[in-house]
């Protein structure tokens, strides 16, 4: 967590950027999830032929959320703004969370089901052509992800400008 303080949306909205966590190509941002995938993968011979023995890809998260120093001072329109933002960087980060752990799944499921092949060091070659082909697309989703939730939200906050006017 990082602390933010502020009785204003102005004040708020100034110490989420002083304070927030830095998002690489986006700058300060209200939340954050740094996300590893892990490789353990284990090849043993049969037959004559390497093949995948455990095939796991493990999930390292980080997620950086924000907390109010003193949400009891706020007034009830800010209380219940503030309210909606926590919980709005909590379900976000939690997709994030839930797209990783998806692709994780799907590199398990892909390097198991690889061929048996001549030796080992091809194995591993498909393994890391599976693995980066995967992680990729992991990464253009998780990307999209927040490219569609930064349209919505501006979509949103000129629909409540217009309904204000």
């Amino acid at each position: 967590y990082y602390t933010v303080s502020g009785d204003t949306f102005g004040e708020l909205d100034r110490d989420i950027k002083l304070h927030g966590p830095n998002v690489t190509g986006v700058g300060k941002a209200l939340a954050s999830t740094d996300l590893r995938m892990v490789p353990d993968i284990r090849y043993e011979r049969l037959n004559g032929k390497c093949e995948i023995s455990k095939a796991r890809i493990n999930v390292k998260a980080r997620v950086t959320l924000p907390r109010h120093a003193n949400e009891r001072r706020l007034k009830a329109d800010l209380a219940r703004a503030w309210n909606n933002l926590e919980e709005y960087a909590r379900v976000h980060e939690a997709v994030h969370l839930a797209l990783a752990d998806r692709y994780a799944l799907l590199m398990e499921d892909a390097i198991t089901a690889l061929t048996p092949k001549e030796n080992c060091t091809k194995m591993r070659e498909n393994v890391q052509s599976v693995f980066s082909r995967l992680f990729e697309q992991h990464h253009a989703e998780q990307l999209q992800f927040d490219a569609d939730e930064k349209a919505r939200i501006r979509k949103l906050t000129i629909q409540a400008k217009s309904n204000q006017s």
